[in-house]
């Protein structure tokens, strides 16, 4: 799989995972520019350039700068076809205690740094034809503790991308969400030194570059898809909906007591695509006609 002719932007790539792939990228054939907010995307594009690939480095932050880490990439190769969002930092700390300058600095470093360049690179994505989109949420995301600052813009990215994929089926872009796992500067130094070990000896960078790179590629149809990616494995990440529980009577709290149990249940009975998937089914469960649901004028804008 070659990316000739095509121009990625990564941001986070002068991380680990970030520089990954770029370096990935730019080996088949891509134009790349590697952003990230210190020296390291420069290290990145110097080894891309001594290997004959062609980078460019852009020192900024995308949650301020993102117009021009997109503009930088026109002006330098005329188009966007890839954007790779691996930005972002970390907080330790109970969440009541989280100062509000640390909690925003830390989202803003996932969640609004993605959502501005996903939004600068938007139009150019589109005109490409075939423009693709990959975000970073986290496995965390299924629950974590003394982690709530980064959890919560994880969160945000892949319910954002799910949002986003749909809009993208218009406007000619593909948008999908990993949750990688890879040793990287994020967790090299855990106060646990066995779990460390295992990051370094079975979670190696290029193994998410190489997922990244398919994903990627113009030929993978994929969109609105999240995948844990890590150690030479995959697998596929969705929201479920267990079977309905019907009470005889709604309006009374001790109507829903009883059925506890059954409310807590991980039997599942649906995987909804989106809010009008999750409204149909519900609408089956309690016998009723779904008709045209989703399709009236006015559902979805017209560009």
């Amino acid at each position: 799989m070659r990316y000739d002719g095509e121009v990625a932007i990564v941001a986070g790539g002068g991380g680990a995972i970030g520089g990954a792939a770029a370096e990935l990228f730019a080996a088949r054939g891509a134009k790349v520019v590697v952003n990230d907010i210190g020296d390291s995307a420069h290290a990145v594009c110097g080894r891309i350039n001594a290997a004959g690939g062609t980078a460019i480095a852009v020192v900024a932050s995308a949650a301020t700068d993102a117009g021009s880490i997109v503009q930088a990439a026109l002006d330098a190769f005329g188009r966007v076809d890839i954007v790779v969002n691996m930005t972002g930092l970390t907080h330790v700390a109970l969440f009541h205690q989280i100062s509000p300058e640390d909690w925003d600095r830390v989202f803003d470093s996932h969640f609004t740094s993605t959502l501005k360049l996903a939004r600068a690179a938007w139009p150019a994505l589109s005109a490409s034809g075939n423009g693709r989109l990959i975000n970073a949420a986290s496995t965390t995301i299924f629950g974590g503790e003394y982690s709530s600052a980064y959890i919560a813009p994880k969160g945000a990215i892949f319910a954002a991308d799910r949002a986003w994929a749909l809009e993208g089926r218009s406007q000619n872009i593909r948008v999908n969400t990993i949750m990688p796992t890879a040793i990287s500067q994020m967790n090299d130094n855990l106060p646990d030194p066995e779990l460390v070990r295992v990051y370094r000896e079975y979670f190696q960078p290029e193994k998410v570059a190489g997922f990244l790179g398919w994903l990627a590629h113009k030929t993978n149809t994929l969109s609105g898809h999240t995948f844990v990616v890590g150690g030479g494995q995959a697998a596929h990440v969705y929201l479920a909906e267990a079977a309905p529980v019907l009470a005889a009577n709604p309006e009374s709290p001790e109507a829903w007591a009883e059925h506890a149990a059954a409310l807590t249940s991980k039997t599942q009975a649906a995987a909804p695509d989106n809010v009008v998937d999750e409204m149909r089914y519900r609408l089956e469960a309690m016998g009723l006609p779904t008709g045209k649901l989703g399709n009236q004028a006015g559902w979805a804008p017209d560009n």
